[in-house]
């Protein structure tokens, strides 16, 4: 994952939001596997209807990116 993707990802958890992936792909969130973080323990993703795929850092996540 590169550093501005992660740097966005940390942010958010900070003040303990989700991001919508949609506004994430200028960060080159498509070249990540999404299902291998998850199954890390490393990060969280929901679907939610009016915004699509959310995705949120995890405590060891956060520890990991920081």
């Amino acid at each position: 994952m590169n550093q501005a993707l992660s740097k966005v990802l940390v942010e958010a958890k900070k003040l303990n939001k989700w991001v919508a992936a949609k506004y994430l792909v200028e960060y080159g969130i498509c070249e990540v596997d999404l299902m291998q973080l998850e199954d890390d323990g490393l990060l969280l993703a929901s679907d939610r209807r009016g915004e699509g795929k959310v995705l949120k850092l995890t405590l060891k996540g956060y520890h990991h990116f920081k």
